[in-house]
């Protein structure tokens, strides 16, 4: 809207946005790996570290589209730099955490947040600092770059958990970040084009509060306690988000400047591609929790063993992330979106068919695997979709769409799969309840919620309690997987109703989103 800057000759702003980018997704992933360490060292729980998992994509989907406005405010090179100076607070933060809710405000809040500012102005630095295949190749390194850290993100975090301390990869963000900020002189300025009074302030208080409330209300319910707190907070933030897009389009209706352009959902591909996306973001938020879980309290693999089973799941998404731009051309991307969606429920089936008490690790990793398969084709390919029914003046608005229902199905899958993973076992409540006659359903559930949650983290052995504990945990995978199987198949029938392009395009990206 009259931004303009000199077009970049050299690489070097793309090298430092790049680096952002591969610290963002390695955030996401490495900590997983680490959820037995984390308990010891923090003295606290399985359910307190899935709540700070969950926090953390938390925070950035109710921050993700204000922070896309933000950049028309304060400009895309002030508030990527704002968000970097955060981040990096809050890697110092969690790097020194003593405690669980150190940690929290650390790396699930401080953290959350900066991501949220810098993720969507990486797109927009490129985009204006680019042009022609120049453009085209900047944004196809990001993309790289994304996958690339999601693949060796577990193994980062697996190995300096194991041999050093997760400590050391907050530690090894920061250096990043400084890094970052010594070379941002290189990004060129872009300047504001709003002013602070055109910020949908209702709008942007409504979309963070409603998706937060939402997300949150689901956390609660792993406390019997909070069940009621829990509801209370799902059904405010379903209200809030429904006020929310009304608002939106009445601000449009009246040549307001919305948070949003909300019209964008009236296609019905640009909703269904990004439904599916959330859907598999789903998938995999959750994956990456309760796996890491199982291994860990189950199995007694030590981190590093856990970031190589994931191994599996990264690397196919890598490699099908390549291969599903080429399919694009000569097949309708409904039909590959429902293969990978497909390939996605094959192994979500296949690991809820042969978790058992006796499982090992090779026999989770074709499924782990068919997962990653399904994962790479579905994102490159809902992206292109999105951006492809989006005209140019959208663009932002689409990537602050896709980037907050990548964070929201992210937060979902580690909320909804680790209710699952702890809660599952009310069919147990008589056998771990000290007195089961005289407590309530409400005490025997909680009771059996605090037994699962300080299990030690080694090998069961011949505890009769630990031997129940492993066969309840069993039973929840097979449960959680067969959940994951049947949203998977609502991403099959989305896909499949997404309408047929007129004419085929080059695969196209307005947005560079984490995928995770």
């Amino acid at each position: 809207m009259g931004e303009k800057s000199d077009i970049q000759t050299g690489w070097l702003p793309l090298i430092i946005v790049t680096l952002s980018i591969f610290t963002i997704v390695i955030d996401k992933t490495f900590l997983n790996v680490a959820i037995s360490s984390l308990i010891r060292d923090l003295h606290t729980n399985i359910g307190t570290i899935q709540i700070i998992i969950a926090t953390y994509s938390l925070i950035m989907a109710s921050l993700m589209l204000i922070g896309g406005r933000l950049q028309n405010i304060l400009g895309r090179k002030r508030t990527f730099l704002t968000g970097a100076g955060i981040y990096g607070v809050g890697t110092v933060v969690a790097a020194l955490s003593i405690n669980s809710t150190m940690l929290l405000l650390g790396w699930s809040i401080l953290e959350g947040v900066g991501a949220a500012l810098m993720m969507p102005a990486t797109t927009s630095i490129i985009s204006g600092s680019y042009d022609g295949e120049r453009r085209a190749f900047a944004l196809g390194i990001t993309s790289s770059m994304a996958s690339g850290a999601g693949t060796i993100g577990p193994i980062i975090g697996g190995f300096l958990t194991t041999y050093y301390s997760w400590r050391y990869a907050f530690g090894m963000e920061l250096i990043i970040i400084i890094v970052i900020v010594l070379f941002s002189r290189e990004i060129s300025t872009f300047p504001p084009t709003l002013k602070w009074a055109d910020l949908n302030v209702v709008g942007a208080v409504n979309s963070a509060l409603g998706i937060f409330l939402f997300v949150i209300g689901i956390l609660l319910l792993n406390n019997p306690k909070n069940w009621n707190i829990g509801i209370c907070s799902i059904v405010i933030g379903v209200v809030l988000l429904i006020i929310f897009y009304f608002n939106q389009k009445s601000r449009m209706n009246h040549d307001k400047q919305p948070l949003v352009d909300v019209s964008l959902f009236k296609d019905r591909a640009f909703t269904l591609a990004n439904i599916t996306r959330l859907i598999m973001n789903f998938t995999i938020g959750g994956v990456l929790f309760v796996i890491p879980v199982y291994l860990q309290t189950v199995l007694g693999a030590d981190p590093l063993t856990t970031g190589l089973t994931l191994i599996p799941m990264s690397v196919a998404i890598f490699i099908m992330s390549s291969a599903a731009g080429k399919l694009s051309t000569r097949i309708q991307p409904r039909y590959i979106l429902a293969i990978g969606t497909m390939a996605a429920m094959a192994g979500s089936v296949y690991l809820s068919l042969i978790f058992s008490p006796y499982i090992t690790i090779l026999d989770m990793l074709p499924g782990i695997f068919l997962l990653g398969v399904g994962m790479g084709i579905v994102f490159p390919l809902s992206a292109n979709v999105i951006f492809s029914v989006a005209r140019r003046d959208q663009q932002p608005d689409a990537s602050g769409i896709m980037n907050t229902g990548i964070n929201l199905g992210s937060s979902l899958g580690t909320a909804v799969l680790g209710l699952i993973l702890i809660l599952g076992s009310f069919t147990s409540l008589g056998l771990v309840s000290t007195n089961p006659a005289q407590n309530t359903t409400s005490e025997q559930i909680t009771n059996v919620q605090q037994f699962f949650e300080k299990i030690e983290l080694q090998n069961p052995g011949n505890n009769e309690k630990q031997k129940i504990v492993t066969s309840e945990k069993a039973k929840n995978m097979k449960l959680a997987f067969n959940v994951v199987s049947i949203i998977l198949f609502i991403g099959l029938v989305m896909s499949l109703l997404i309408p047929p392009q007129k004419r085929k395009r080059k695969p196209t990206i307005g947005g560079v989103s984490s995928n995770i």
